[in-house]
């Protein structure tokens, strides 16, 4: 695929060589993402693309794909205040909470890696403060992942202690509730756990959230068996990734199965991306020596 394919052309009929270029851009290999991104990027520095972007997220052909630059305009912009961007696509492609979730998640993590968290351009009082429902949505997802990535669950459970009812919420955001809850090792949370992956049809950002506070917590009843359990079940059971086997390998070796631990390390550290945030990776090189360690003890 040739950078030129994207271009749009010149002539009478814009629109329709913009809304073809974004169709073209929809059909790029998923695996090549070094190239979706720099074919974002040209179109997004394209007159006028924003009004096609806007209706080409309400047709089915080309709404994942408008879903993506959304993601890769945010992150190019990370060194501003970036949630701002965020709850502004929110407002243009009104997701789902799916694709909230899918699209927030990775995107506050990339901020927290940039040293430009959400925490650093939300505050509490807004994310609890009267807004558009999109709006609030994003903030809650926004500054609630802020702060479940830096572990920070007394807070995260005071926000939700302040907003009060949570049934009315969506399903990822419970999740973060819940991981606050197990991270503070409130054994009530392992109530929450089937419920909200039942609820959510076994969403992978749900079961993400859970697996990190069961994860994170400590002294819960059972702790290490129900990681497993959990990773036995969908969306785990269809292949675990490198995060979820990082967990796995933790659980494992707090049973003292340490060989069996010592396999999922090494499937961790064989499948983690190449362009994975170093620290991860020196989490699971940590892990290793934990287990090597416990091993000869």
């Amino acid at each position: 695929m040739t950078d030129t394919v994207l271009d749009l052309p010149s002539s009478e009929d814009w629109l329709d060589d913009a809304v073809a270029a974004v169709i073209a851009y929809s059909r790029l290999p998923a695996s090549s993402g070094w190239a979706r991104r720099e074919a974002a990027r040209r179109l997004l520095r394209s007159p006028n693309i924003r009004p096609v972007l806007e209706r080409a997220a309400f047709t089915s052909l080309t709404r994942g794909a408008v879903l993506e630059i959304a993601g890769y305009d945010i992150a190019d912009h990370l060194d501003r205040p970036w949630t701002a961007r965020a709850e502004h696509w929110a407002e243009v492609i009104r997701p789902s909470w799916e694709e909230s979730a899918e699209l927030l998640t990775d995107l506050a993590w990339q901020g927290r890696r940039a040293g430009s968290s959400a925490l650093a351009h939300l505050t509490a009082e807004q994310v609890l403060g009267a807004a558009p429902p999109l709006t609030a949505r994003t903030r809650l997802h926004l500054y609630g992942l802020g702060l479940r990535y830096d572990f920070r669950c007394q807070a995260l459970t005071d926000l939700f202690a302040r907003r009060g009812r949570t049934a009315d919420l969506d399903p990822f955001s419970r999740s973060l509730h819940a991981f606050a809850l197990l991270g503070r090792s409130d054994p009530a949370a392992l109530d929450l756990i089937d419920p909200l992956l039942e609820e959510s049809g076994n969403h992978p950002k749900v079961a993400h959230a859970l697996l990190h506070g069961l994860w994170l917590g400590h002294d819960l009843p059972g702790q290490p068996h129900r990681i497993l359990d959990l990773l036995g079940r969908p969306p785990f059971d269809q292949g675990p990734d490198s995060v979820a086997l990082f967990r796995q390998a933790a659980a494992l070796r707090r049973l003292r199965r340490f060989d069996e631990a010592l396999v999922s390390i090494g499937k961790a550290m064989e499948t983690l991306p190449v362009d994975t945030d170093p620290a991860v990776h020196g989490d699971l090189v940590r892990e290793r020596a934990l287990i090597l360690s416990a091993r000869e003890t």
